[in-house]
């Protein structure tokens, strides 16, 4: 938005609109003429920021006909008109007729600038509470960050917004780079608490030489990690990594959410929990790396992040969206996904999940070569046979489409069986 107003000045009469451009101009405004009302009003459209002073008597359209067709086309730019002197009936209909103000001829130079003033920041206001107003609605909410269209980000959405109204502890399951923290800053930002910290901790960086610093802090030298997240979030990452005796701790302070700083006194505290875990808790749970007592404190229950490699199309959505990303930040042209790089795409197995994509978007924008090495199948008893045949009848219909560019039908076809089942199978597989 300008800092300098734009007047638009309607005035059939050459030498008075010359004179009032003079002195409209060397009050620092920017001045449009025009001598007839019909020229103006199609230079005017609804978001044209700044404001209209006409006559009223002009040939053609006058400015009272003026002033109604500018209502209809932009209802809220100021519009100030200019009449005979003693035409007070006039100056009655216009006002109704929704003028800003009015200005009688011949009118004082100091009288004409105070009510463009008035009528400028009146403008400039309505201008930023649109503009405030529009970019608020662009805004994404927090469940927009989570990108993909497969089933299984649908029913995650889901859940974000169901949980997020929520007052439990959660425990959030998957793999390395999945969006376990983006999940969980997601539903910080969706409940009561958005308006307060969000703090994450590692859990896998503790020790009990570092613990009581890290989390508790020490009277006086450090506040630890656990009080700044007074009022908010705190989402511990990786909780399996801890050792027993850490976890044991860890439970004391989340069941009385209080804080004994070395060398202080205790502080009562209040904040949700959300922890997460990398594998299927049952593993941990029977190896004892996690301990039961403070698996069950979270219990609001489990979200499970998809893997990548289960996501189907989501890889190529997600990939735009990090191309897109990148190339804005490096100040790049955005490559295009060819059809070779987008099959290698769907077969990678993504071991990585969408931080290892992220990363492939990075490389593809600033021009080195991506490689995905090749990667054994994993060993048959780290997965169930309807799992695995899933995950290789997935695969089956993203090559099948590829190569047919997409087209079910001719899909169908290719892999000899009705276009129907491909549907059902599609949507069995997460790929619909």
């Amino acid at each position: 938005m300008s800092d300098v107003t734009e007047v638009l000045l309607v005035e059939d009469d050459l030498d008075l609109s010359q004179a009032l451009a003079e002195i409209l101009e060397h009050a620092g405004y920017r001045v449009t003429a025009f001598a007839r009302a019909e020229a103006a009003l199609a230079e005017v459209h609804e978001a044209w920021p700044d404001v209209i002073l006409s006559d009223l008597r002009m040939p053609g359209l006058s400015g009272l006909q003026l002033l109604e067709a500018i209502k209809k086309k932009a209802p809220a730019i100021p519009f100030i008109m200019i009449t005979g002197h003693g035409d007070v009936a006039s100056a009655v209909r216009a006002m109704r007729a929704g003028a800003h103000d009015f200005l009688e001829k011949p009118c004082e130079p100091q009288l004409l600038l105070d009510v463009l003033k008035r009528a400028a920041e009146m403008r400039r206001l309505q201008t930023e509470n649109l503009y405030l107003r529009e970019s608020l609605a662009r805004r994404p909410g927090p469940g927009s960050r989570l990108i993909g269209t497969s089933s299984s980000m649908k029913e995650l959405r889901r859940q974000l917004e169901a949980l997020s109204a929520l007052a439990v502890d959660l425990l959030l399951v998957g793999e390395t780079g999945t969006g376990k923290e983006l999940f969980a800053r997601c539903l910080h930002e969706l409940s009561d608490r958005r308006h307060k910290p969000f703090v994450a901790i590692n859990c896998g960086a503790l020790s009990e030489a570092t613990i009581d610093r890290e989390l508790f802090g020490i009277e006086g030298k450090e506040t630890g990690r656990l009080v700044p997240a007074q009022g908010g979030t705190l989402f511990l990452d990786e909780l399996e990594a801890m050792d027993d005796g850490l976890q044991a701790r860890l439970l004391r302070v989340l069941d009385g959410r209080e804080v004994t700083p070395l060398g202080g006194s205790t502080r009562q505290l209040d904040f949700a929990v959300i922890g997460s875990v990398k594998p299927d808790p049952r593993k941990p749970l029977a190896e004892g790396q996690l301990r039961a007592d403070l698996y069950h404190r979270f219990n609001g229950g489990l979200v499970c992040l998809p893997p990548l490699r289960e996501r189907g199309e989501d890889v190529v959505e997600l990939l735009d969206h990090f191309l897109t990303e990148a190339s804005a930040r490096h100040d790049l042209a955005r490559p295009e996904i060819s059809p070779s790089l987008r099959g290698r795409l769907l077969y990678h197995r993504w071991p990585g999940n969408v931080r290892e994509l992220r990363n492939v978007a990075e490389r593809l924008v600033i021009g080195l070569e991506v490689i995905f090495p090749q990667q054994n199948e994993e060993p048959v008893d780290t997965e169930s046979y309807e799992s695995a045949m899933t995950r290789f009848e997935a695969r089956l219909l993203q090559a099948a489409l590829l190569q047919t560019g997409g087209r079910k039908t001719e899909a169908a076809a290719l892999l000899g069986i009705p276009r129907k089942r491909l549907y059902l199978r599609l949507r069995h597989c997460g790929l619909e």
